[in-house]
């Protein structure tokens, strides 16, 4: 068997770009094995899956020819290091469940940040009311919110907005979608990042 020529990779591969059937016969024999390399070594999750990868790789080269310039380098390099990462993600995506994120893709937080209103100018010590919204007591308070609504994930920030609105916790399990034991739980966990704080 005789064994690829690979001087002549880079001008089989706009051959083929440009539509020559065998010119893709010459490109995908040499670069075969190179690709099935770079999968193994890249991305070991996809060990069932390197040939989808292989075939996604000439995919996308077929979806657009005029992505490689020789003049900018090899063809291998091209493939192994602009496509067969592309070919990657594409494979990865397809065996992803609607609704999950990726460590590439994450879901954005909708919820915006809660600010906490504070006196301008900051009243004299002597001046303050010492009960009340206002007072030192309630400062010390909502400082302390602040920063467990800072560390606390999307689901217990939805919770604790329920509880400051005086929801009961059928009503928060209804806007969670979940059962109100979960919710419980929640409000301990949330009990327990209190004292934490």
């Amino acid at each position: 068997m005789s064994t690829p020529d690979y001087s002549n990779l880079d001008r089989s591969l706009v051959a083929f770009l440009g539509g020559d059937a065998r010119a893709g016969n010459v490109v995908y024999s040499c670069m075969k094995a190179r690709i099935l390399r770079a999968v193994i070594s890249r991305a070991p999750d996809l060990s069932n899956d390197r040939d989808d990868v292989l075939n996604e790789t000439f995919v996308l080269m077929m979806e657009a020819p005029s992505r490689y310039d020789p003049t900018r380098g090899s063809a291998s390099a091209f493939i192994t290091s602009a496509l067969v990462p592309e070919a990657i993600q594409r494979i990865r995506a397809k065996a992803i469940r609607p609704g999950v994120t990726t460590r590439s893709r994450k879901r954005l937080d909708p919820s915006l940040p809660v600010t906490f209103p504070m006196p301008d100018p900051p009243q004299a010590p002597e001046t303050m009311a010492t009960i009340g919204y206002g007072s030192h007591i309630a400062m010390e308070a909502s400082c302390d919110a602040r920063g467990l609504f800072a560390r606390a994930s999307a689901p217990l920030r939805m919770l604790m907005g329920g509880l400051a609105n005086g929801d009961a916790q059928a009503e928060i399990a209804a806007d969670l979608e979940t059962d109100r034991f979960k919710v419980a739980r929640m409000i301990r966990s949330v009990r327990r990042l209190a004292g934490a704080a």
